[in-house]
């Protein structure tokens, strides 16, 4: 089966990753499944949707149009690495082949549907169900989960591409939708230790969260990865008002830590011997 998604290339919503399974509209409303910000968008701009056996983008009268290669439009058949612009936004059409059987956002086509979860963004009902099955947020009622999924951001990274640096900054979680990601660090020799490979349902980020230090580890995907980012301040909110997840979250990034210096046990190394 084939799998698409829209990915905003440009503007503040760089990298973010919109998963095609039924209309959707874009604007700068905030009815739109994807509203924009830019001035240059029309309030209800243009939909994608399924007709006759491909994905469409098509104008809705909005003022500046659909601009495809160059020209303005007002309907086009969308194929894979296909590019569109809306105003100062530029989106692309990422195409990916798998089989049902492998395929773990299969179930979000009955999570995401017209008539499930009625009242709730279609975008979060995904991530709801992944997030309940992390140990960390069991303890969470189903409407602290439902705040948590509306504040997240989706991504899309390429095979290859980094999540996050070793050394950098940032104290967001990340929770992976699709896809696989490898978790690694570098010694002093700049060679690459591998410390795990994660897959969909599965999370990192959690040791830069509790601790507060830089990250201790690079992340990048193996393949076409959908990741989910929880900010600090997201995490931050629902830690205080549930402390029970705090304290599983501090299990987790002991039990983590230990894992890792383990690892480097093995290899016959220590953290002196990794990049400073």
């Amino acid at each position: 089966m084939k799998r698409f998604y829209l990915v905003f290339e440009t503007g503040s919503y760089q990298q973010t990753i919109y998963p095609l399974l039924e209309t959707t509209t874009i604007g700068r409303g905030f009815s739109n499944f994807i509203p924009l910000s830019d001035p240059t968008a029309s309030r209800n701009h243009a939909k994608v949707h399924y007709e006759e056996g491909s994905w469409v983008v098509e104008d809705l009268g909005s003022t500046n149009g659909i601009i495809f290669s160059g020209k303005r439009v007002d309907k086009i058949s969308l194929s894979s690495e296909d590019t569109f612009q809306i105003g100062k936004t530029s989106f692309a059409v990422v195409e990916r082949e798998i089989s049902e059987s492998e395929d773990p956002l299969q179930s979000t086509l009955e999570f995401i549907s017209p008539t499930s979860a009625v009242g709730t963004d279609r975008r979060s009902v995904r991530l709801m169900d992944v997030i309940s099955k992390i140990p960390f947020f069991a303890p969470l009622q189903e409407t602290e989960s439902e705040e948590l999924a509306e504040d997240a951001t989706m991504h899309v990274f390429s095979a290859g591409e980094m999540i996050i640096r070793e050394g950098e900054p940032g104290r967001s979680v990340y929770i992976i939708l699709d896809g696989r990601v490898k978790v690694f660090t570098r010694d002093n020799g700049d060679n690459e230790l591998e410390l795990a490979t994660l897959g969909v349902g599965q999370f990192f980020g959690e040791m830069s969260f509790v601790s507060g230090k830089p990250r201790s580890s690079s992340v990048a995907a193996l393949e076409l990865s959908v990741v989910v980012e929880l900010s600090y301040d997201s995490m931050a909110k629902v830690i205080e008002q549930n402390q029970a997840v705090k304290e599983v979250l501090e299990e987790y990034h002991k039990t983590r830590k230990k894992d890792t210096l383990e690892k480097l046990a093995k290899m016959g190394l220590t953290k002196s011997d990794l990049l400073p």
